[in-house]
């Protein structure tokens, strides 16, 4: 029976729709350019991906997923020091009418990474079980909020050196006002033209950037303790409490993996 044969119901066909496939990446492993003409939503497992798009590049930790409409060219490399575990969910083209027309990064909710481990665990991928799977799949896709990237670059004379500076780790023990003293703008000035820019605040950017080093300091072996203490918080629980916020796990349960 093929994928849009009349006799088969719309559950049925679904299997023929997504397809679902985990892949195992070592450290500064590159994916050479390509593209598909069904749409791909890639994420990771575990550890980070940077990707390179339309001569733009995302990056896509867990709790993040890339979504690349058909025919998108891109090339990806792996960061993590450790061996990441990346999943990609092919969608043919008749269901990419659901998603943007361009890339973006949709946040993975714990129940999502919840069904693509039941599907990547599932024996029978032609049961009835396996279909409602891949259906509930593709419906938490749908209802992802959506955005145009993780950590946003920018090439303003401004911006530009001040990002590189809000994202040293050396730097990170300072907090924000700290670093943003010494410019001679004012706060409100540099929050508009961060939304004009990168429709982020300085603070949530800075978070996100503080969560990238996280992530890879962690899979490296740093304990949560010493973390938290180069990120500026007095204590753990603190730094748990922002880790978990941003992950849906805490770092000990990200570590363990």
């Amino acid at each position: 029976m093929k994928m849009n044969d009349p006799d088969l119901s719309h559950l049925e066909q679904i299997q023929y729709r997504l397809e679902v496939n985990d892949f195992f990446y070592q450290k500064d492993e590159v994916v050479a350019p390509h593209s598909s003409l069904w749409g791909d939503f890639n994420f990771s497992l575990n550890g980070i991906l940077e990707y390179k798009i339309e001569e733009k590049m995302y990056l896509s930790p867990p709790n993040y997923g890339l979504w690349l409409p058909p025919q998108t060219a891109h090339t990806s490399i792996a960061l993590d020091e450790k061996e990441t575990h990346y999943v990609c969910i092919r969608v043919h083209p008749s269901l990419c009418q659901h998603f943007a027309a361009c890339t973006k990064i949709l946040s993975i909710a714990p129940f999502l990474r919840n069904v693509v481990h039941e599907i990547l665990g599932h024996q029978n991928k032609y049961s009835l079980e396996y279909q409602h799977l891949l259906q509930v799949l593709l419906d938490q896709l749908k209802i992802a909020p959506a955005y145009d990237n993780y950590l946003p670059q920018t090439n303003h004379v401004l911006l530009k050196p001040l990002l590189q500076h809000l994202s040293n780790p050396e730097l990170f023990h300072q907090n924000l006002q700290q670093l943003l003293h010494p410019i001679p703008f004012s706060e409100r000035h540099l929050l508009r033209l961060s939304q004009q820019e990168l429709q982020l605040s300085l603070l949530e950017w800075r978070n996100r950037a503080k969560i990238i080093y996280a992530i890879t300091q962690l899979r490296q072996g740093k304990t949560i303790k010493k973390l938290a203490y180069e990120l500026g918080y007095q204590h753990s629980s603190s730094f748990i409490e922002f880790f978990k916020r941003y992950t849906d796990q805490t770092p000990a349960q990200f570590r363990d993996i």
